[in-house]
């Protein structure tokens, strides 16, 4: 399975999830708890199955960073996704994309110096994202709010850094098997700590209605109908097709990409109706130009 196919499994994964708490409301935080500690719980028996390696303490390093940020980007879709819907939460996310393949060039300077040995190639990469970011603003700016806007920019800068983290730990630990179990075990639990922390801290709104135990009855909201379970399940699928992806692609960039498939999904999802708008078909045809042009 190339990364084409698995990046296209991501994007239609990430529109469920950008789109799972637009009606549910659940507190942000106890969705990253269920998320965090239910993906470690679920996967501990194969991570315990893993054989012995000898990773460095920077890999390490990574996984936790990962999972901090994986804390915050998981927090603010949810909280998102419930306070102006998934549209704005799936979609914004996309803007990650320049972002992502401009700073893995700065890390991974040997791709661009290869790029500048074909200048031809450089200069339609260079159109091609240039065209699709302004197809894809056009599509998107009557679209999501200024509000919506600024709350989602942390989560932004999550994904990016968030993707070059998981391409590296997809890489360097061990087999493609090994790095999903590590990402899921390690990462997904410190995730699950992060919100915790967070849950425990913050106060409800005063809009929250008063109850004997509230936060209580928010951590075992989930429960009802099995939907900490669906999320679960839903997040193992995508953070394992992400992972792999990102483990094949020549450049993070190219997979997040992929991700602008996402608020068109999600809209579908919302108003049970495939609509395409003129930006948002110039925005797919620039996409697949990309995909063309990297695959």
């Amino acid at each position: 399975m190339n990364w084409i196919t698995l990046s296209l499994i991501y994007a239609l994964t990430n529109a469920f999830y950008t789109t799972y708490n637009d009606k549910r409301n659940f507190n942000g935080y106890v969705l990253g708890i269920w998320r965090g500690f239910g993906i470690t719980l679920l996967v501990l028996p194969l991570f315990i199955a893993l054989p012995a390696a000898n990773l460095p303490s920077s890999y390490f390093l990574i996984l936790i960073l990962q999972g901090l940020m994986i804390g915050v980007y998981d927090s603010h879709i949810f909280f998102a996704s419930a306070r102006f819907g998934g549209h704005a939460s799936s979609g914004f996310m996309a803007t990650t994309v320049l972002l992502t393949v401009f700073l893995w060039w700065t890390i991974d300077f040997s791709e661009l110096a290869a790029l500048f040995k074909n200048p031809p190639y450089l200069i339609t990469l260079m159109l091609i994202l240039s065209g699709f970011s302004i197809s894809y603003w056009q599509m998107m700016k009557v679209r999501v709010s200024k509000q919506a806007e600024s709350y989602l920019y942390p989560a932004v800068f999550a994904l990016a850094l968030m993707s070059i983290a998981t391409r590296y730990i997809a890489i360097h630990g061990g087999s493609a098997y090994a790095g999903v179990i590590w990402y899921l075990s390690v990462s997904c639990f410190v995730s699950g700590l992060y919100n915790t922390v967070m849950f425990i801290f913050t106060p409800f709104s005063q809009s929250t209605p008063q109850t004997r135990h509230p936060k209580l009855k928010a951590l075992t909201a989930p429960l009802y109908k099995g939907q900490g379970v669906w999320l679960i399940v839903l997040s193992i699928t995508l953070i394992t097709a992400k992972t792999l992806a990102l483990r094949e692609a020549q450049n993070p960039g190219y997979v997040i990409a992929l991700l602008l498939t996402s608020p068109l999904i999600s809209d579908s999802i919302e108003k049970k109706q495939i609509r395409l708008t003129p930006s948002a078909l110039l925005t797919l045809t620039f996409l697949t130009l990309l995909v063309l042009l990297v695959s």
